[in-house]
C-alpha cells in the first residue's frame, strides 16, 4: 500500500473518531495527517512527510488552544432549555458553611445557595443553575 494511502486512511480514522468525541484536537490530528498525505503525494521523502505532519499538528493544536482561551466555555452558565431550572427542591439539611443537601426527583443532591439566604431544613428552594451535579439554588423562584 502506498504511503499516501496510509496517511489518508489514518486521517479518515482520526476524523471519524473526532465525530464521536466532539473535540477539535482530533480534527487537528486528521488535518496534520492529511498534510503528511499531501506531501507524500507530492513526492516528499518519508522523513519530510513526518516533519510536515508534525509541524502541522503543533501549529493546529496551538491555534485550537489559543481559540479556547479567547472563547471560554459557557458550560457553567445556565441553559435556557434546561428543564430543571425553576423547579422546587426541599431542603433536607443545611450547614452554616453553605453546604446544602436537597431532595429533588426522588434523590438527595448537593446544592449551593446563590443568594446567601439562610436556608432551613424543610424549606423550599428553587433551582437557578447547575455546575455539574451541584445544584445552584435560590430562596426565591426565578422568572421564566
Amino acid at each position: 500500500m502506498p504511503l499516501t494511502a496510509i496517511w489518508i486512511a489514518s486521517a479518515l480514522i482520526a476524523l471519524i473518531a473526532e465525530f464521536y468525541s466532539g473535540t477539535f484536537y482530533l480534527l487537528v490530528v486528521a488535518v496534520a495527517m492529511l498534510c503528511g498525505g499531501v506531501s507524500a503525494w507530492l513526492g516528499a521523502s518519508e522523513a519530510s512527510q513526518y516533519v510536515i505532519a508534525s509541524i502541522a499538528g503543533v501549529i493546529g493544536v496551538a491555534l485550537v488552544y489559543a481559540y479556547k482561551r479567547q472563547h471560554p466555555s459557557t458550560a457553567a452558565q445556565p441553559r435556557a432549555d434546561d428543564p430543571d431550572l425553576g423547579q422546587p427542591v426541599q431542603i433536607l439539611h443545611a450547614s452554616p458553611a453553605g453546604h446544602v443537601r436537597v431532595q429533588y426527583r426522588g434523590a438527595a443532591w448537593d446544592a449551593s445557595p446563590v443568594d446567601g439566604a439562610a436556608l432551613e431544613a424543610g424549606a423550599t428552594a428553587y433551582i437557578v443553575g447547575r455546575d455539574g451535579n451541584l445544584l445552584k439554588i435560590s430562596s426565591t423562584q426565578p422568572e421564566q
